[in-house]
């Protein structure tokens, strides 16, 4: 053997025997974070109804572009199907704030569509963008505000497509400006990472939930905010049920 190829091979084994004097390297403390366990996790599901006389919303009028829109549209205002199913409710388990808000956005759309908004409700975490969109022939305009704040006004021919971030936290109500007086839609941005939205059963589902104890609440553009305490079990499912009563009088 040459000496060349002699003196390699002793000097790998002594790095090896020094390696091993020296034991295992540390962990980086970032991906140790990153890497340890998170809380065990556990999921919510139940419904949301109407109890008591309800009146049904009646169509809405349409004042202008009739010729396209027709002379009524449907009222999605409240939507109640059988046993009182309310659909169009948003669920928000609060108490855990966004960690990684890049992890949790979401990507909205909001179209005109047969001369209404689509969907009619949303909700989505704090910041998440929206993307504006015309299907309809006519001009519509999206008004977005809060209370009485404008958070964006914009035109939008149906050839148009416009991104809209939303950085604020709060119940957001969009109109159309251009004398479509019928036309609305809600989105309820949160800075929590745990929501839903209740389909045409009234149900929803929110899983992945850290256990422990939290306030979850229903709103409902007519019926407003109903509040609860809810306890998440790991590994199983906590069922959380809201039921709006009405007066005598109806809503």
């Amino acid at each position: 053997m040459k000496r060349g190829k002699k003196n390699n091979y002793t000097l790998v084994a002594c790095l090896l025997l020094l390696a091993a004097a020296l034991g295992p390297p540390e962990r980086d403390p970032v991906y140790a974070q990153e890497a340890a366990p998170s809380k065990a996790l556990g999921k919510v599901a139940g419904k949301v109804w109407l109890e008591g006389p309800f009146k049904k919303p009646p169509p809405l009028k349409v004042y202008k572009n009739q010729d396209f829109c027709g002379a009524q549209v449907p009222n999605e205002s409240l939507i109640v199907g059988p046993q009182g199913s309310l659909r169009n409710a948003v669920v928000i388990i609060h108490g855990w704030a966004q960690q990684r808000i890049d992890r949790t956005l979401k990507r909205l759309f909001l179209d005109n569509r047969n001369c209404a908004f689509v969907p009619h409700v949303q909700v989505a975490p704090l910041g998440s963008e929206v993307l504006l969109l015309n299907s309809d022939p006519i001009l519509h305009t999206v008004h977005a505000r809060i209370g009485s704040e404008t958070l964006f006004n914009v035109g939008l021919p149906n050839w148009r497509q416009v991104k809209k971030r939303i950085s604020r936290p709060g119940v957001i109500r969009i109109d159309c400006d251009v004398l479509h007086t019928w036309m609305s839609a809600y989105v309820v941005v949160t800075a929590s990472r745990y929501f839903a939205v209740t389909d045409e059963k009234g149900e929803f589902v929110i899983e992945g939930v850290p256990a422990g104890n939290y306030e979850i609440e229903a709103w409902h553009e007519k019926l407003g905010r109903h509040p609860k305490r809810a306890s998440i079990t790991e590994g199983s499912t906590s069922r959380i049920d809201f039921v709006y009563r009405l007066g005598e009088t109806g809503t």
